[in-house]
């Protein structure tokens, strides 16, 4: 089924990405209310935004970027894979990440850091850049 971008992507591809970068604006907002010192509504925002992020990371790239490990060295020959080869390896980090530290404040605090402030910012930044990247990817493949 077509998307409704009008750049021939299917559908679910341009639904991934509206969605992600709805969550990754949700995110941005999650930081806004940490700098205001509201951390629970902060915790409550970012558990959220990174388990709902695994739904269209699971269901629509999981798939194509291990095709693309599939192929082996030739994946670096071209633009069109060495690009999503790349945002898959930033976004899956940035997703494993945040992930990481979401389950350690909420549920795992003995976990390490001690601190984990720098463990969240890293997260976000790596978050962001793997969205612009998917929007790279997309761009690329789509238009």
């Amino acid at each position: 089924m077509p998307g409704f971008l009008g750049s021939g992507a299917r559908l679910s591809a341009d639904l991934i990405l509206i969605g992600l970068w709805v969550l990754g604006m949700v995110a941005v907002g999650g930081w806004g209310i940490a700098r205001r010192r509201a951390f629970p509504q902060h915790c409550r925002r970012m558990a959220w935004v990174t388990f709902l992020a695994w739904l269209p990371i699971l269901l629509g790239m999981v798939g194509p970027w291990l095709g693309l490990i599939r192929l082996g060295s030739s994946v670096f020959a071209q633009p069109a894979t060495v690009v999503p080869f790349m945002h898959g390896m930033t976004g899956g980090l940035a997703q494993a990440l945040m992930t990481y530290t979401v389950v350690r404040m909420n549920w795992r605090r003995q976990w390490p850091p001690r601190r984990p402030l720098w463990l969240m910012r890293i997260s976000l930044a790596l978050w962001l850049l793997s969205i612009v990247g998917g929007t790279g990817v997309y761009l690329l493949l789509y238009t």
